[in-house]
């Protein structure tokens, strides 16, 4: 026997039956709020056994005000001892772990472990110690496991109603965890699903070869799905994949699906998880993570159905992308088809115009043909605008010109335009001109295409009065404002003033302003609007805009 005695500290090691059984019941008999106990398989049947040394005891400490937490590992063969505990109420708490050898009993006070328990038998050997670090250690350990460890009348219930019993691990090295995905995905049967956390990981699972882990599992009669986040190279390797195994069922899905995390399902039946690390590093096991494994049908049947949500917006997203495809061809088909009569009806009306044979009649019916032959060229080029904006295809040729030649062009052909196309004879138009060029690096044509679009509406509600434009210069930014003493913009446009369709005109579609604003946001600009007040009261409107100098 080793001794060590410090302090009354005892640390020692004890042989034989009749040593053991009296320094375990004096254990027993000095805890006063706790015991502590895990144990193999065959511990349930030694307390039970011998009620006089094991499960009196436990019953003494309890009436004493004691608590007493029991682990063990809960068989076939040691239900119903473990069963009588419960019965018997010899313990408060009792949990079932798979996989124990020997067993340990902390007390507040004092520490006991033994390597081997055999079936019926009493104790041999023990280790004992009652100094404080011994004793703070053992109730790490068993708090440790006591968090791993399931109730016992769960685990009941898995033998008797032959429920394969379910473990959630938790596994910290990428080798472990790689190794076990991998021999999950070959043992498949029915199904193996995957949702990479990025295109680089499912790059690097390719390159570590995964693809004939894929086989087997497809050799075994599984379908394999995997759903892998938009990236660079990704649709190169997904072809090589699918050459080195046609049968695997890919889809790629919007980058927005990237995550930190891998999730694998295989059958429905097992999940698992990892955590990425780093996906700039080629080397699987230094890029991923954490991983945790489960067979818990619950938590693999919601990760399945997770997966299959993810699959069928990606199925529901290809199938929109394809329909907005088709429509914008036939878009710019038609659009396009459309621009092909306009053109020649816009130039022989106007040849005609000038022919002397015609009289005022005549000439007034070719302006007629002309003004709406306008109008639908403008609507046509509309929806090409349209078409590009909301296909992300709208290109900006930027160029340094001086913004305020821009604008007062533009009122000087509304001013010619005014008694001619406009008919108003009650209306002025202004230029204000500012004290300075205003120079601005944008595209020309659209920033002149809005302008005229503004003073197109400006006029339209305006019947009488006057519409000012003028341009301003602070240290970042030029600002257009065009302001008009008409109608005002309705109360209930107002709020979606900028967006497809909204106006109240019989003349208009609706679709300048929506245009204006997404070319104005191209060019990281800001355009706005409000109602002009005027003595208390709402008198015309004021549309603005800004261009920032310094654009990228």
């Amino acid at each position: 026997m080793e001794t060590s005695d410090v302090q009354s500290e005892i640390t020692e090691i004890l042989y034989g039956v009749e040593n053991t059984i009296s320094r375990g019941v004096q254990f027993m008999k000095n805890a006063k709020h706790h015991m502590d106990l895990y144990g193999d398989k065959n511990g349930p049947s030694i307390i039970i056994e011998f009620p006089e040394i094991y499960k009196n005891n436990y019953i003494d400490c309890r009436k004493r005000g004691g608590k007493i937490r029991l682990i063990t590992d809960i068989t076939k063969d040691n239900i119903r001892y473990c069963k009588e505990l419960i019965q018997d109420e010899a313990v408060d708490e009792f949990r079932h772990l798979e996989g124990f050898v020997g067993g340990i009993a902390i007390s507040e006070s004092e520490f006991m472990t033994t390597t081997t328990l055999r079936n019926k038998q009493l104790l041999t050997q023990v280790f004992y110690s009652n100094a404080e670090e011994v004793v703070k250690q053992g109730q790490y350990i068993f708090n440790t496991f006591w968090n791993k460890a399931i109730p016992a009348e769960r685990r009941f219930k898995e033998i008797e109603e032959g429920i394969e019993p379910s473990m959630t691990e938790i596994i910290q090295d990428t080798k472990v965890s790689i190794s076990r995905a991998n021999n999950i995905i070959k043992s498949a049967k029915e199904q193996v699903v995957i949702i990479w956390a990025t295109s680089k990981t499912f790059i690097i699972g390719m390159n570590a070869g995964i693809d004939k882990i894929y086989s087997d599992a497809i050799r075994n009669g599984a379908i394999v799905k995997l759903l892998i986040p938009y990236g660079d190279r990704v649709e190169t390797i997904v072809k090589d994949l699918k050459m080195l195994v046609p049968q695997v069922d890919i889809k790629i899905a919007d980058k927005s699906l990237e995550t930190k995390i891998t999730i694998l399902v295989v059958d429905r039946r097992e999940v698992m998880t990892w955590e990425l690390r780093d996906d700039k590093i080629e080397n699987p096991y230094e890029a991923g993570g954490l991983a945790t494994y489960s067979n818990n049908k619950s938590i693999a049947l919601s990760y399945a159905t997770i997966f299959e949500t993810f699959w069928k917006q990606t199925e529901l997203y290809e199938q929109s992308q394809n329909f907005n495809k088709m429509q914008n061809d036939f878009v710019n088909i038609a659009a396009h088809e459309l621009r092909t009569p306009i053109q020649p009806i816009l130039g022989l009306s106007g040849l005609l115009t000038h022919s002397e044979h015609l009289n005022e009649k005549e000439r007034e019916m070719l302006n007629i043909i002309a003004r709406n032959a306008k109008r639908l060229l403008r609507l046509t080029e509309n929806i090409l605008d349209i078409t590009r904006i909301e296909s992300k295809s709208l290109q900006l040729k930027k160029e340094q010109f001086n913004l305020s030649e821009i604008l007062r062009n533009a009122v000087s052909d509304f001013q010619n335009q005014l008694s001619k196309e406009y008919r108003n004879d009650s209306l002025s138009l202004e230029f204000i001109e500012p004290k300075n060029d205003i120079l601005v690096e944008a595209d020309k044509s659209r920033i002149n295409q809005i302008v005229t679009n503004l003073l197109s509406n400006a006029i339209k509600f305006t019947d009488q009065g006057k519409v000012s434009v003028m341009a301003t210069g602070t240290e970042d930014k030029a600002i257009v404002s065009i302001k008009d003493t008409g109608s005002g913009i309705d109360p209930e446009i107002l709020p979606r003033l900028f967006t497809k369709f909204a106006t109240k005109s019989t003349t208009g579609t609706g679709l300048g302003l929506y245009i204006s604003k997404n070319i104005i946001e191209a060019h990281s600009g800001r355009i706005w609007a409000e109602n002009n007040k005027d003595n208390g009261g709402a008198r015309g409107a004021t549309f603005s805009f800004s261009l920032p100098f310094n654009m990228e």
